[in-house]
């Protein structure tokens, strides 16, 4: 068979002779070549960097403009393409498809051309994403559709369209969302977002009938969608007849409003779709709340300055959602618009947002770890408390409504957030706070009905109030205003808790005596944390208690005897002079008397809380005062300090140190000796009665026994502040310097501090009744116990003498155990005296007489805490002295020379290393006195002293000097 002729290039006709099949092979490969092209474009709008994308895009549309002839085929198969893009779930493809397809549809209905048709896209989608399909892609092709119309929103040809086109699309859209429930709140964001956009004004109501049509109105998404297209285009006037006043949030619609966004389903016109509808919803829930809560929540923030959300929350939210017949998942779902509003409500409106329903709920789940929503009702309350500490004046908001609504049963996490808010709060919202408090303590209508509930939630509040004080110990600047001067808040908590602590206050329900206590108690302790402040600062907030309760005269709630009122009133002479030579006075004169005042003021607040010996105690403080100038009077004020110091009050502990500064430079001989003595009993029973004059007596060793007992021996950080746990109040021990003052609190206390007692006792009566034979006597009414004879009791008399005796020796045990860590205390905080003595008066010579009484501690104590704190006393008192170059000025270098043979003495007896350490020291400091004072004959002697103690220790092999001082000595000599 003859072939067919192979054309010329110049024949005309050749083209139209070449073989069909060579046509098609020829046009494959060309469609090959594009077909590469656009796959290599495609992969790379699946990169999840944003700039890849961009620039596949427009590499895409450069491709498609490239061949005006192929154009309409090109975008047809890019349409394709992307279309079963946005289909796929494969890291960024549907964002990088989605965009990629709303610039190709653009690009393909420009002005200049329209390549496709709205009939075209909308085919080409539907017919790519069936809905209809039931197996593992059907989400994958419902979102796909969603994202393919997305595209057409978002580029714009809407705007050019007419109006059956408009319409097409979104009934189109809102088709989709009626398939499933998930789908809808997807569609109903899309068209939130389409609205957003400036310059779609005229395609509103277009939209608006389109949901109307489909029963998509009244949904959470029809509401967001009429929210939103009513405030970006005020101009456009929505349908009459589908709310009332066209507001969905009317209070006329409240009640529909309601239902429709608890409700799942929508309602849908057509009794078919209804039927259809019915079908799809059924039993599906909302776990994740729609977003038309945000919508609708951010309407109602700039409508009217938020006036319409109070109520709206209250039917919408915390009525519906936090009933108690409300089931576990509408509480779940209400707890996320809860944290939502958190976050993004203004602050002045957040005390609409925190409901008492919604808190009641919140204490209710986190009481218990089984309950259902336990975790979840933790999410709202690290919300506040992450709001707080980004918004002070949120803060204040918050907490202020927290401490009315909230109930007095709270958890550990509930109490965080209140103290975490409370510390967040600014100093010009605090005020607020305090007020807020202060009202509910006193107002029967916001505390609970049942008057245990009500004294737990006053005392919740008294501890709210410390909370305020103590969180702010660090940052002493919001305690101040212009100066010295206490600010407005500070000034209301602090008389608040003193009426509530000392004035008789008609309340309803009555104010409790263990409440009281506890406002006294929480008084007490704030004050404490504000002692450690500079003295022109510390004395602020007691002088503000005690003019408040000066003003009370004669309305206090326990009545005060004369000698208390005598002693106050001459203390409060003497304040009011201390006063006027603050004012007056400049330099160590002005310290002094603010030290007096400091002094006066918490000694009067002693004698209002009626503490033991407070009268005599303030008499003494006062009789100090007026004989400042006397031989007696530096004497006096150490022992009025050394007995603070052994009172379990961190308040007095910190009184004693801060007042100590002040008069350090008045301190005698005597008076440092009084303290010195304090280091040297024993650490013992006999120690303690030594310390604290006690007598074989028992009414003396009752009274003075109390103050030292159940003290921990190691001084660590101030603890005295107090948590409330399930509305009782808790103290946190810290020297058991804050007695509870909640009498629950301190009856279980007891108890487990009975515990074991009762239980002891219960075996002696077991031992005995086992002796005697009478276990079983209680029983028997008409048994006397009398039948025992002679000869029975002379064979049981031996065991009973051992049964006293067990009973005899435990209870030796536990006094010594108990005096052994009273005294230890003591001189834990006598060496916290003798710590700010030397700190100030490291040039004075009577400072030189510590050195031999520490060292010893160093050696004596059985608590090596407090030899190590005596070491610390030492070295603070040599770093200070080498840092400000201000040795000691002695005359007598003989004195000096005996003090450093004692400190030899010391090291021949031996010891740990804290007490060689503490030899060392002293020794090379008293070197470095003594050559100030004459080097030339002082270096030589202490050289021989020093070698004779070397020559010592090698000479004897069982000698306790410890081989460290020679080194020490060593390598301070060769310093010059």
């Amino acid at each position: 068979m003859l072939g067919t002729k192979r054309p010329h290039d110049d024949d005309e006709e050749g083209e139209q002779n070449v073989h069909p099949t060579r046509k098609q092979r020829m046009a494959i490969k060309e469609q090959s070549s594009d077909q590469k092209e656009l796959n290599r474009i495609l992969r790379k709008l699946g990169e999840e960097l944003p700039e890849a994308r961009i620039e596949a895009t427009k590499e895409l549309l450069k491709h498609l403009a490239e061949d005006k002839n192929e154009c309409k085929n090109r975008v047809d198969r890019a349409v394709t393409r992307l279309v079963i893009g946005v289909c796929s779930g494969a890291r960024a493809s549907r964002l990088g498809f989605s965009i990629a397809l709303a610039e190709v549809l653009r690009f393909a209905r420009d002005g200049k051309r329209s390549l496709l048709s709205f009939e075209e896209i909308l085919s080409k989608i539907a017919a790519l994403t069936p809905a209809n399909d039931r197996g593992g892609e059907e989400r994958n092709y419902l979102l796909g559709r969603m994202y393919a119309l997305h595209a057409i929103l978002l580029s714009d040809i809407l705007r050019s369209a007419s109006d059956a086109e408009i319409s097409s699309v979104f009934d189109s859209v809102s088709d989709l969302a009626l398939e499933k429930e998930w789908i809808r709140s997807e569609c109903g964001l899309i068209l939130v977002e389409f609205l957003k956009t400036p310059g779609n004004g005229k395609l509103v109501l277009p939209l608006i009938v389109s949901l109307e049509s489909k029963g998509l109105l009244k949904s959470p998404e029809g509401i967001a969608i009429w929210l939103t297209a009513n405030d970006s285009f005020e101009n456009v006037k929505l349908p009459k007849k589908v709310w009332h006043h066209r507001n969905p949030l009317s209070s006329q619609d409240r009640a529909e409003l309601t239902r429709i966004l608890l409700k799942n389903a929508v309602e849908v016109k057509d009794t078919e779709q209804l039927q259809q509808k019915k079908t799809k919803a059924s039993g599906a829930r909302q776990s994740m709340p729609s977003f038309a809560w945000g919508v609708i929540l951010q309407h109602l923030y700039q409508s009217d300055d938020g006036k319409d959300l109070a109520q709206f929350w209250e039917d919408c939210v915390a009525k519906p959602m936090f009933s108690p017949n409300s089931s576990a998942e509408r509480k779940a779902l209400g707890l996320q618009i809860f944290s939502q509003a958190i976050k993004a409500a203004p602050a002045e409106l957040l005390g609409d947002v925190v409901h008492g329903n919604i808190v009641r709920c919140i204490v209710d789940q986190r009481s218990k770890s089984d309950r259902t929503l336990f975790a979840a009702s933790a999410v709202p309350l690290r919300t506040m408390e992450t709001r707080g500490k980004s918004d002070p004046a949120a803060a204040a908001e918050m907490v202020s409504k927290l401490l009315e609504v909230a109930p007095p049963n709270l958890d550990k996490l509930s109490r965080q957030t209140v103290d975490g808010l409370l510390a967040a709060s600014d100093s010009e919202s605090l005020v607020h706070v305090v007020k807020v408090i202060n009202d509910v303590c006193r107002t029967s209508s916001l505390l609970p009905p049942d008057q245990a509930d009500a004294e737990k939630k006053r005392r919740l509040l008294a501890d709210a109030q410390l909370s305020i004080i103590r969180s702010r110990r660090s940052q002493p600047e919001h305690f101040f205003k212009k100066g010295d001067k206490a600010s407005q808040w500070l000034k209301v908590a602090l008389r608040n808790m003193a009426d509530l602590g000392f004035r008789a206050e008609q309340l309803s329900p009555p104010l409790a005596d263990a409440t009281r206590t506890v406002f006294q108690d929480r008084l007490i302790s704030a004050l404490g944390h504000m002692v450690n402040l500079p003295l022109d600062q510390a004395v602020v907030a007691p002088l503000v208690v005690v003019e408040r309760l000066e003003s009370s005269g004669s309305a206090l709630a326990v009545k005060l005897d004369s000698d208390a009122m005598g002693a106050i009133q001459e203390a409060q002479k003497a304040l009011a002079k201390a006063t006027t030579r603050a004012e007056s006075k400049g330099g160590s004169k002005a310290v002094v008397a603010k030290a007096s005042q400091l002094l006066l003021s918490l000694g009067i607040l002693q004698v209002y809380k009626q503490e033991p010996d407070g009268a005599e105690v303030l008499m003494d403080i006062t009789s100090h005062f007026t004989s400042a100038k006397s031989e007696d009077s530096s004497l006096l004020l150490v022992e009025l300090l050394l007995s603070f110091v052994a009172k379990p009050s961190a308040l007095f502990r910190k009184l004693a140190e801060q007042v100590f500064a002040a008069f350090a430079s008045e301190v005698t001989a005597d008076g440092l000796q009084s303290m010195i003595s304090v280091l040297e009993p024993k650490e013992s029973l006999a120690g303690k009665r030594e310390l604290f004059k006690e007598g074989d007596e028992e009414e003396e060793d009752g009274e003075d026994g109390g103050d030292g007992e159940d003290i921990d021996m190691e001084d660590v950080e101030d603890a005295s502040d107090v948590e409330l746990v399930g509305g009782e109040v808790s103290g946190v021990a810290d020297d058991r310097e804050e007695e509870t003052s909640d009498s629950e609190s301190s009856s279980s206390e007891d108890d487990a501090e009975g515990g074991a007692g009762e239980d002891e006792e219960a075996e002696f009566d077991r031992k005995l009744a086992d002796a005697l034979g009478t276990a079983g006597m209680e029983d028997d009414s008409d048994d006397d116990g009398s039948d025992m004879d002679d000869d029975d009791m002379m064979a049981i008399t031996p065991h009973l003498e051992n049964i006293f005796k067990e009973r005899g020796k435990r209870t030796s045990k536990q006094e010594n155990k108990d005096a052994k860590e009273d005294v230890v205390h003591l001189k834990n905080r006598v060496l916290d005296l003798l710590t700010v003595y030397v700190k100030t008066q490291h040039s004075n010579p009577l400072a030189l007489d510590l050195l031999l009484p520490l060292i010893t501690l160093t050696r004596t104590t059985t608590s090596q805490p407090t030899a190590q704190k005596a070491l610390e006393v030492l070295e603070t008192y040599f770093d200070r002295s080498k840092k400000q170059k201000a040795l000691p000025d002695m005359d007598d270098s003989e004195q000096l020379f005996k003090v450093l043979s004692n400190v030899h003495e010391e090291m021949r007896v031996g010891g740990s290393k804290i007490h060689a350490s503490a030899c060392s020291r002293a020794g090379q400091f008293l070197a470095k006195v003594l050559v100030a004072l004459d080097e030339e004959n002082a270096w030589e002697r202490m050289n021989g002293m020093y070698g004779k103690l070397q020559a010592e220790w090698r000479r004897e092999a069982k000698s306790k000097i410890h081989g460290s001082v020679f080194n020490d000595w060593h390598s301070w000599s060769m310093q010059r």
